[in-house]
């Protein structure tokens, strides 16, 4: 039986150009990347290559744009933006106002939680609506003032792929909030719409590298070259001062590279890649339509749809899609094994029973039109078996 994978959001398989990479990192450019021998220079030159291609793709030209700190995937790097940015702002002060955070309400558990964690901690936390997958930015011209010291806003929802106005966001912070620092989780848009720091009038911008056909292991955070010269983010991990100091610890030099292969090899075939999941989108919801509820932002990406199906529990459905060889998920892949109904699906306005009933499908350039109909066909077998035995 052929497996049918459609969860592309929660991880993607590696394209040859990023295996073949990583390949030649473990090899042959095995070195240390910080040890001054040939061996270690070879290294050190294939990680500067990766850096060359990421800051390219995030429209970097110059050194005096920003700097890529590389770092172990997604969570880490936002983890990195919101404490590092927090804490370097030195409001800690016992019995004073720690200052505002602001995120949005459907925020990846990396940022939600580490928000959590901060308003245990005294911080003010503001959760900025984003009922329908529109984010709310007249509750945010209100949430914002002179206390907020951070806004924490993704780029694309990971679970509804509900696409955000940062841009008009960051606008916003500038204008109410002048020393706030603006940080995107832009790991589901990385690669799918058009994502520049400049773009977005961000300071700081989350990647990941296994979102974009390369292996688990690496991923990047964007720090603006006024953060780095003001000092505004100090390091989570203290060691031999890698990274320029950000990140210590030895560089994951092959899965660095390989992420460098992905990004050069995406860049290349963007066009192609995001006209093939337009007609893959466009062909499932048609299949769709007549089957399911569709919960479809009014702005989103093409690669996430979001359903919900009538009256049958998600977990169900997986085990029975799984039995079929269809990979698809309920929601985050971080927070799938909690059984916890997704806060993200409630505040976008869907009841415990709709987000408890719910799927999502990812696709990719790599799917295909047969793959989908055979899915389409197997839900909607699914759906009848399962409709007669409640």
């Amino acid at each position: 039986m052929k497996q049918i994978y459609l969860d592309n959001s929660a991880t993607t398989k590696p394209s040859e150009a990023s295996l073949q990479k990583m390949r030649e990192a473990l090899r042959i450019c095995y070195g240390n990347p910080g040890s001054v021998h040939q061996a270690g220079i070879d290294a050190h030159r294939m990680l500067e290559e990766a850096r060359r291609c990421v800051a390219a793709s995030l429209g970097l030209r110059r050194p005096a744009d920003g700097q890529i700190l590389f770092c172990s995937c997604g969570t880490e790097a936002n983890n990195q933006a919101i404490w590092g940015t927090v804490y370097a702002k030195r409001r800690l002060e016992k019995g004073s106002s720690r200052g505002k955070i602001l995120i949005t309400d459907g925020e990846h558990p990396s940022v939600e939680n580490t928000a959590a964690r901060l308003e245990s901690d005294g911080f003010t936390v503001v959760r900025i609506p984003t009922r329908g997958g529109t984010l709310n930015l007249e509750y945010l011209e209100q949430a914002a003032d002179d206390s907020v010291i951070l806004a924490s806003m993704m780029l694309v929802n990971n679970e509804t792929g509900a696409l955000y106005p940062i841009r008009e966001a960051a606008r916003i912070i500038r204008r109410k909030s002048p020393g706030a620092v603006v940080h995107c989780d832009a790991v589901q848009g990385y690669m799918r719409v058009p994502v520049t720091p400049t773009a977005l009038g961000v300071d700081l911008l989350s990647i990941s590298a296994h979102k974009i056909y390369a292996p688990k292991g690496a991923g990047a955070l964007y720090v603006s070259a006024e953060m780095l010269r003001g000092k505004r983010m100090i390091p989570l991990l203290m060691g031999g001062g890698q990274e320029g100091g950000l990140r210590s610890g030895t560089e994951n030099t092959p899965a660095i590279a390989a992420f460098g292969a992905a990004v050069l090899e995406g860049m290349k075939e963007a066009e192609t890649r995001s006209r093939t999941v337009q007609r893959l989108r466009a062909f499932l919801l048609e299949k769709l339509r007549p089957l399911v509820q569709i919960n479809q932002p009014e702005s989103s990406v093409d690669a996430i749809v979001h359903i919900t199906l009538p009256s049958i529990k998600s977990e169900v459905m997986l085990r029975a899609l799984s039995a079929a060889g269809i990979c698809v998920s309920a929601g985050s892949a971080c927070s799938a094994r909690t059984k916890k109904i997704s806060p993200t699906l409630l505040a976008f306005g869907l009841s415990q029973r709709e987000a408890d009933c719910s799927l999502r499908i990812s696709l990719s350039y790599q799917n295909t039109e047969e793959e989908l109909s055979q899915f389409a066909d197997v839900l909607e077998t699914q759906i009848r078996r399962l409709a007669r035995m409640r």
